[in-house]
């Protein structure tokens, strides 16, 4: 684990940001067929795109957007881990957000459907979505807690991207897709090696600076 001041001991970790997706649920989203359904076809990021169409196009994409997401969202499962390591972080009172690209209604069904409780939640609707740093720091507002004193696990570029330019630690939870990045401070192959590491430190729930 880097810090971003080599000088400086890294402050301890009061508080995780998770992104939703490949996290803390598995969803069937197939963003292919989104994009082919909204734009006819299939290049770039959905709402980067959608940046770019009329006011018309866009409240037409954003519905076909919002079912496709809904429907996944009735459907989702808990990531292998999250669920001790939310329960393992109760325990340490350590404060849990979630930061998301999603929209709040289908992070509402998602929550509501797996019984999941989080202290902070931003997604597309709050600020600018991710890998703008503002949603990371809304939700480090929302926690009440500065930037330093917060981590934030992602699977994917723009997590680490919107943690680094936020000020907070970033762990890469590595996938077949994202294996590494070299704006993450940490990867991980799961939560429980996560856990490891925040343990390691004779119980002070901090990350500790490696070479």
């Amino acid at each position: 684990m880097r810090t971003h001041d080599g000088n400086k001991r890294p402050a301890p970790i009061r508080g995780i940001l998770f992104d939703m997706d490949g996290v803390v649920v598995q969803q069937r989203l197939d963003f292919l067929a989104i994009k082919q359904e909204i734009f006819g076809t299939t290049h770039g990021f959905i709402l980067e795109r959608m940046d770019a169409l009329t006011p018309p196009e866009r409240a037409r994409a954003e519905t076909i957007l919002e079912r496709h997401e809904t429907v996944a969202a009735a459907q989702a499962e808990p990531m292998d881990g999250i669920l001790p390591f939310l329960a393992w972080m109760e325990a340490h009172s350590l404060r849990r957000g979630l930061v998301t690209r999603n929209s709040r209604r289908s992070v509402k069904v998602v929550l509501a459907r797996l019984g999941l409780r989080f202290d902070a939640i931003v997604t597309r609707e709050d600020a600018p979505p991710k890998p703008a740093p503002e949603p990371v720091w809304l939700a480090c507002r929302q926690m009440g807690l500065p930037p330093s004193a917060v981590l934030f696990v992602g699977d994917y570029e723009f997590d680490m991207l919107a943690g680094r330019r936020a000020g907070v630690r970033t762990v890469l939870l590595r996938n077949p897709a994202m294996q590494s990045s070299e704006h993450a401070d940490l990867g991980v192959d799961s939560l429980g090696e996560l856990r490891g590491v925040l343990e390691s430190g004779c119980g002070v729930v901090a990350l500790k600076q490696t070479e």
